[in-house]
């Protein structure tokens, strides 16, 4: 008898202990980082690989909270539904109203920023959606969330491309009358084209557009509250600053 209690206390111990290994093994599983190609905050390189300096600045709160990763590049459109599977983080992400619940905000990587109407100098300056109506083609990135406000407003005629670095040569060759953008991104792509900020107009910003590190609603709390406290220190310790300074 005592030799089977013994026989038994060893295999409970040794299947706690694996029930224990597979929930360690589980929670170390790597954080999906995801961003789509649009400098400066992301881009995609060879093999879906991430760049950019929002990309750099995220990896690094990564990095800092001791949170392992793996970077994937994706289609903008897709950004929603990884972040609806779980256990992923998206970059830049645009926070607004509709989406407040629907995900967890780690924080404001660019809160002070606004889609307008970006067209050539020599070309009419467009301050409202209204005046946009007479366009014959507008360049958006490819997302659903900017085709639903231009379509809200009753513009259609717009002309989506998957990357930024598209539509500002789009734009810069005349090839769609105006291009509706974060001021951001529009600004930065033109400036890496060889292009003198006075050779574009920046419409009035019609639509704020505060761009947040976005994380799966299911990222565990613990993660989520790592990240959040690795941001808020980037902003005491200068890093936020720099990364900032190299995107204006």
């Amino acid at each position: 008898m005592p030799h089977k209690l013994s026989a038994q206390i060893i295999g409970s111990v040794f299947l706690g202990l694996t029930i224990v290994g597979a929930l360690s093994a589980h929670a170390a599983d790597p954080v999906r980082l995801v961003g789509f190609d649009s400098l400066p905050m992301s881009s995609i390189t060879d093999g879906n690989k991430l760049g950019g300096a929002g990309y750099e600045f995220v990896a690094d709160l990564f990095k800092t909270a001791g949170i392992p990763f793996v970077a994937e590049g994706q289609s903008p459109l897709r950004i929603a539904e990884s972040l609806d599977a779980g256990d992923t983080v998206a970059i830049y992400f645009i926070r607004n109203p509709e989406r407040e619940t629907r995900f967890a905000w780690v924080g404001g990587l660019i809160e002070d920023d606004g889609f307008a109407f970006i067209t050539l100098a020599n070309s009419p300056r467009i301050d409202s959606f209204e005046q946009a109506k007479s366009l014959k083609s507008i360049g958006v990135i490819s997302s659903e969330a900017i085709r639903n406000i231009l379509t809200a407003q009753g513009i259609t005629t717009f002309d989506a491309a998957p990357s930024s670095v598209q539509n500002a040569k789009k734009l810069l060759a005349g090839r769609f009358e105006a291009w509706f953008s974060t001021i951001t991104v529009a600004r930065y792509w033109i400036k890496q084209e060889g292009v003198a900020n006075n050779a574009i107009t920046v419409g009035k910003t019609l639509v704020p557009a505060a761009g947040w590190i976005t994380a799966s609603k299911s990222l565990p709390a613990e993660t989520l509250a790592k990240l959040q406290a690795a941001f808020a220190a980037s902003k005491s310790d200068g890093r936020y600053e720099a990364f900032r300074a190299k995107i204006n």
